[in-house]
């Protein structure tokens, strides 16, 4: 037999070890720091949008929405984190992926319910959406990334701009084919 491969075993001790590096990390560096208190406040403040700007009377339609950015974007995380494409070297909890981090679960769906809310129409949907891809991949990813909030490894602004485009089209069209399937 060729030992010159992991065993499942190994990959769980490793697994331990990082599980048990990152809680030290997160304790001793994350948890109540500035950037901790950014992150914690920008998710209060984007819970606060969503309660007072969300049409109440398309909530359904409108959490769709949200649910289907948290699958999409939790899906990517794991992707981009797995392959050490891009890292959250700040997260709210001792989790990774970081949930709650900077945008996946807070920021993101919050904004695209709202472009989806105001926005009805494809052209004028992408048109908002290009504006919005835009600046989240240029200007608050940077942000992030100059906070260390987030950090790009082998990634760019250009890649997630194209991710936040792929997302709004797959997105626009399940919507407006589950509406057309409820009618």
């Amino acid at each position: 037999m060729n030992n010159q491969h992991p065993s499942w075993n190994e990959i769980i001790n490793i697994r331990e070890t990082l599980r048990d590096t990152y809680w030290e990390y997160w304790i001793n560096h994350d948890l109540f720091s500035f950037n901790w208190w950014v992150l914690l406040v920008l998710n209060i403040l984007f819970i606060y949008v969503a309660y007072k700007v969300l049409d109440r009377t398309r909530l359904f339609e409108l959490l769709t929405v949200g649910g289907l950015v948290i699958a999409f974007s939790t899906m990517l995380d794991v992707i981009l984190i797995q392959y050490v494409l891009t890292a959250y070297p700040t997260s709210l909890t001792p989790l990774s992926p970081s949930f709650f981090t900077s945008s996946t679960y807070i920021i993101l769906p919050v904004s695209y319910m709202l472009l989806y809310q105001f926005f009805s129409t494809w052209k004028s949907f992408i048109v908002a959406m290009v504006i919005a891809g835009i600046f989240l991949a240029f200007v608050t990813e940077n942000v992030f990334r100059l906070l260390n909030i987030y950090q790009y490894i082998q990634w760019n602004s250009f890649l997630s701009l194209t991710i936040y485009m792929g997302i709004a089209i797959i997105l626009k069209w399940i919507m407006n084919n589950l509406l057309k399937y409820q009618k």
